[in-house]
């Protein structure tokens, strides 16, 4: 089925509200759910808001706390709150402060999944800036030449202001992220080769297998090197775990800058916008129509669902109604 933006919106205000979060944060969690609907990254979307619902019902949350504070430069301590609203926090925070300084880095700790990583460096974008964040998780990725689990799925995202809008690049460094294998489960499919281990240390299809070893890098060695740095900025430089139970102490990395330290900021953007016509103009491989950048498809997918609306299983449906 397919339902309206603004009816979802409405629904997670109701359920979100009645599990006494308040208009502001229910606004700020709706917002971020709907956007990774919108880009098709469904993992990250409206499948969470039964586990955020029954966070939310565990009772009072502690305020975050500004542990570390100058002027190019924060440190949050989220006091276990949900990672959404620390992540809005400190990308928030990281503006205000580039605003002023030019360049400032935020990190937090002790908070949880945040959901998706582009739609925080993108509104770092939308305010002019080049953002770049990563985040640790809890373990669930395999070292490179091991099988057992150490590394989180570890994403990291950027984005670029440019004059006809931004260019949002957002991955992961796992070869399949736990919300995959976890939609894998929920469909009885497969997950495909190549992804993850059982517990047995051999390569599997079977989700339930994958979710019981662990998943690959992405990109072998160098997705192990890449998460190996995203965990030690997220997790380590921040005071967080430097291994994650789930759930519990992840830590997170956010870097604001101004394009105005190096040089005029319009031609900033317009340079952003010539090295893409330069991108679209190349010559296409074989049977390929159009070469798309990094966010390109999902940007047009969430205009496509602005209009059409969000397509929704009937399992979710149903949770949704129960909520």
């Amino acid at each position: 089925m397919k339902a309206n933006v603004e009816d979802l919106r409405q629904l997670c205000l109701d359920v979100l509200g009645r599990r006494e979060v308040s208009e502001d944060d229910a606004h700020v969690i709706a917002d971020i759910l709907l956007e990774a609907d919108l880009r098709g990254r469904h993992t990250h979307g409206l499948i969470r808001l039964p586990a955020i619902a029954e966070r939310c019902e565990l009772g009072a949350r502690r305020p975050m706390r500004l542990v570390k504070d100058g002027p190019s430069f924060g440190l949050i301590d989220g006091q276990e709150n949900l990672g959404y609203l620390v992540a809005h926090r400190c990308a928030r925070t990281a503006i205000g402060k580039a605003d002023s300084t030019g360049v400032a880095v935020v990190g937090a700790r002790n908070t949880g999944h945040c959901g998706m990583l582009g739609y925080y460096v993108g509104m770092i974008a939308d305010a002019g800036m080049v953002g770049i964040m990563t985040c640790d998780t809890s373990p669930r990725v395999v070292p490179w030449g091991g099988t057992t689990p150490v590394l989180g799925t570890n994403p990291i995202a950027a984005a670029f202001p440019s004059r006809d809008g931004q260019v949002l690049a957002d991955l992961s460094t796992a070869a399949i992220t736990s919300g995959q294998i976890l939609m894998a489960i929920k469909d009885d499919g497969k997950i495909p080769d190549g992804c993850a281990l059982g517990p047995d240390g051999k390569l599997t299809t079977d989700p339930v297998q994958a979710r019981l070893g662990g998943g690959l890098p992405s990109g072998g060695h160098k997705g192990y090197a890449m998460s190996i740095v995203i965990q030690l900025l997220s997790g380590v430089l921040m005071g967080a775990a430097p291994v994650p139970e789930a759930g519990r102490d992840y830590g997170m990395f956010i870097l604001a800058i101004s394009p105005g330290i190096f040089g005029d900021r319009e031609a900033f953007q317009e340079g952003v916008a010539q090295l893409v016509e330069r991108i679209k103009a190349a010559t296409p491989a074989d049977g390929v129509a159009e070469i798309l950048l990094p966010g390109e498809r999902a940007s047009r997918q969430r205009e496509a669902g602005l209009r059409e609306g969000i397509e929704l299983d009937e399992t979710l449906a149903d949770e949704l109604r129960r909520l």
